[in-house]
């Protein structure tokens, strides 16, 4: 598997120039190589699984002006549509499921205030206050760096609800002419970036769909400070000594080096990184499968940033750049011709690795949410 490092090195080594100009070079061109490849098909490693935690959650809020509303972590973005429930009384100026807007103004990770229009002037609060406060959403910002969801479910205790998805503004401004809240939800919409569902959720739950990863450029050179401590087969926790791992890390890809003259040693396979907790501890997305290694083993290992494309394939982007390179900045049509070809023989063979069959449906005449799959005549 290439890293960032090993795939500019190798760009390096195939020109024999390794200037900081040309590698500088190399990055652009095979990051937009490997955008162009991943463009081409719906390609089935890029789909995940995302989880978001609905809110309806518990929400204080001050007597001032304007009221501020504290949620830790509440996920708002400028325009979030949101209600507020109570046990009690809520401070005048509000009023329980009425829309308000979170604007910009006092937005932090914890803290928001509120508008009764979108960008417009913060409600004041007055008066008194008693009960606990809920404030409730339908609407839920997506990662940046995902394509729009295919599908989605939302789990509610041993149920999961499946909703049908909307798939214009009009219908769903028709469909929430009537705002309800409720944890039976029928419909989604996906729009500007956010994820909405209707009705809206009138307790926590956990909202979990499916969407397609989108290439982001390499960049980060590889980290190998310290050594692993304890890895141990079947588990996806990993524990180093002198490490200084960091949130930022998880998404990248952790390699132990293998050796033969020690014990102490990895299996010399990559695993992507789940999530990092400490500055000495990670999580794999996938359990190891070497040799357990256990307290001062002192393995040696790299971090790496690695492509969206598996292995071997990730070489086509190095091609792809040769080929480009001896093109247009240092012409020499057999080079250009010879790496032109080495891509074009790997795309060939990501192409019939990972494209689907095709499937005939052979139509009853009824429309279904399930199609028999002894209607399929497959080829």
């Amino acid at each position: 598997m290439l890293t960032y490092t090993s795939r500019r090195n190798l760009f390096g080594n195939l020109c024999n120039n390794s200037s900081t100009t040309t590698l500088t070079l190399a990055d652009t061109l095979m990051n937009d190589s490997e955008k162009r490849l991943i463009a081409t098909r719906d390609w089935p490693f890029l789909w995940r699984q995302y989880t978001i935690a609905s809110i309806a959650s518990t929400v204080t809020v001050t007597i001032a002006s304007p009221g501020v509303f504290t949620l830790t972590g509440h996920g708002f973005n400028v325009g979030t549509a949101i209600y507020f429930s109570t046990t009690g009384a809520l401070p005048t100026g509000l009023s329980a499921g009425i829309t308000y807007y979170v604007i910009a103004s006092g937005l932090t990770a914890n803290a928001f205030q509120v508008s009764t229009q979108i960008g417009g002037v913060a409600v004041n609060t007055t008066g008194t206050q008693s009960g606990t406060h809920t404030v409730l959403t339908q609407s839920y910002a997506l990662p940046a760096y995902i394509s729009k969801p295919q599908s989605i479910y939302v789990t509610v205790g041993s149920y999961r609800y499946s909703p049908k998805e909307v798939t214009n503004r009009r219908d769903w401004d028709k469909l929430n002419e009537v705002q309800i809240s409720s944890n039976i939800v029928t419909h989604f919409f996906v729009y500007d970036g956010q994820i909405q569902i209707f009705p809206r959720q009138s307790s926590s739950n956990v909202i979990t769909f499916n969407a397609r990863r989108i290439a982001k450029d390499l960049q980060i050179a590889d980290y190998s400070t310290g050594t692993v401590d304890i890895v141990t087969n079947g588990s996806t926790l990993v524990t180093g000594s002198g490490t200084t791992w960091t949130t930022p890390m998880a998404g990248r890809w952790i390699k132990i080096t293998p050796s033969n003259t020690t014990a102490s040693a990895g299996d010399g396979y990559w695993y992507e990184i789940d999530a990092v907790t400490s500055a000495t501890t990670l999580i794999l997305r996938r359990p190891y499968g070497g040799t357990s290694l256990t307290t001062g083993a002192g393995a040696s290992y790299t971090i790496g940033e690695v492509s969206m494309i598996p292995e071997p394939h990730d070489q086509i982007p190095v091609f792809e750049a040769l080929k480009i390179f001896y093109t247009s900045v240092d012409p020499n049509p057999p080079q250009a011709k010879f790496y032109g070809q080495l891509s074009s023989e790997l795309q060939t063979q990501m192409f019939a690795d990972y494209s689907s069959k095709t499937n005939v449906v052979l139509d009853d005449g009824n429309t279904k949410d399930f199609i028999n799959p002894n209607l399929l005549v497959s080829y």
